[in-house]
């Protein structure tokens, strides 16, 4: 549906895209996923015509629409756009809003269709309404169905629910979500809520210095990332240092095993919070077996504080090392009952521990 080819582009003499390549397949939802200024909203820019393209090609169906000495003009890409500042008219109302720069004989023909989608998403009574009168999610509901008016091949969301709150968030998303599914319509969505990636898309592109760092499917990111940055970019971590010996490098919180091509070389431990398990170390409660090999691990720690987060609870670890300290997150599920300075055992989850040279 969609090709990035060997993309470079830059402002003044900043390069913001570096040799950047990337496939969308039909029917598709793909996040670009990445830091402020890494080139996201650049590429978006840049597929829909709004800027030139200064090396590589852009294809759309096959069709190359953006290269270095071609550019199709951004109305006859068939592309919607929905803006993160939403873009509306102030002057227009919802429904000339939703019909701006389709033609009229045009106009017939999506009556129906728009008015299914806004009763779909109950704004149907607000088609007199100018943008000044609605909330910012219905701005947003407006600004979705003005992109598919015109039937576009592929729809690029530039974070969208970034004005949005938490709650009003969820919803919307959800409704969005459930459009493009229902329509088999392709998307490409700009962001830097991992969360938010996961949730909208089949497919993550993680970017990171103008490139891909990482693509695949977000279980493939989330539980096989190919660098520190790809796994702190979905979820909180901890991370230690060693040298690998004979296939296994020693940490506060065990031994683990390594690949032999990282013998004898400094190592990354990365360590999701949540691979942290805690069990109080005067209040086991487990199988005898479980017990047994909990006891005979011996690594343990103290609690200095918790904090109660939506749905679980975020404690800080304190281990003795050598005469030294060393702080440690674990995120547990729900509440905790664990008290200042409890002594606590530690295990960990090894299929959330993640190596990397450094």
């Amino acid at each position: 549906m969609l090709e990035f080819l060997n993309v470079s582009h830059k402002y003044d003499k900043k390069v913001i895209l570096n040799d950047f390549s990337m496939i969308l397949q039909a029917g598709e939802i793909v996040s670009l996923l990445g830091p402020s200024g890494c080139g996201k909203t650049t590429l978006l820019k840049l597929a829909s015509g709004i800027e030139k393209l200064q090396k590589g090609e852009i294809k759309l169906n096959g069709e190359i629409i953006s290269s270095f000495n071609f550019h199709l003009n951004s109305e006859k890409r068939q592309i919607g756009y929905v803006f993160q500042d939403c873009a509306l008219f102030p002057h227009l109302t919802v429904l000339q809003n939703i019909f701006f720069g389709i033609k009229k004989k045009d106009i017939e023909r999506c009556l129906q269709k728009i008015k299914n989608l806004m009763d779909e998403i109950d704004i149907s009574n607000l088609g007199n309404n100018y943008p000044h009168e609605l909330s910012g999610g219905q701005q947003q509901q407006v600004a979705l169905i003005r992109s598919m008016a015109s039937d576009p091949k592929i729809i690029f969301l530039d974070e969208p629910y970034s004005n949005l709150d938490s709650r009003l968030k969820e919803k919307i998303r959800d409704q969005m979500l459930h459009i493009l599914r229902e329509h088999k319509i392709s998307a490409l969505l700009v962001t830097h809520d991992p969360e938010e990636a996961m949730f909208m898309s089949d497919k993550i592109g993680v970017l990171n210095n103008g490139c891909i760092e990482q693509f695949g499917s977000p279980i493939d990111l989330y539980l096989r990332p190919k660098s520190t940055f790809i796994a702190e970019f979905f979820g909180d971590i901890n991370i230690l240092e060693g040298i690998v010996k004979d296939g296994s490098v020693s940490t506060v919180l065990g031994t683990f095993n390594c690949p032999q091509k990282f013998n004898n070389k400094n190592v990354t431990i990365v360590i999701r919070e949540e691979a942290i398990k805690l069990f109080s170390a005067t209040k086991i409660n487990l199988n005898k077996k479980h017990k047994t090999n909990l006891l005979k691990s011996s690594y343990y720690g103290y609690v200095m504080e918790t904090r109660l987060l939506a749905g679980s609870s975020l404690v800080h670890l304190s281990l003795k090392v050598d005469e030294k300290k060393i702080h440690l997150h674990a995120k547990i599920p729900g509440l905790n009952f664990f008290k200042v300075d409890e002594k606590v055992i530690v295990e960990t989850d090894p299929k959330q521990i993640f190596i990397f040279e450094q």
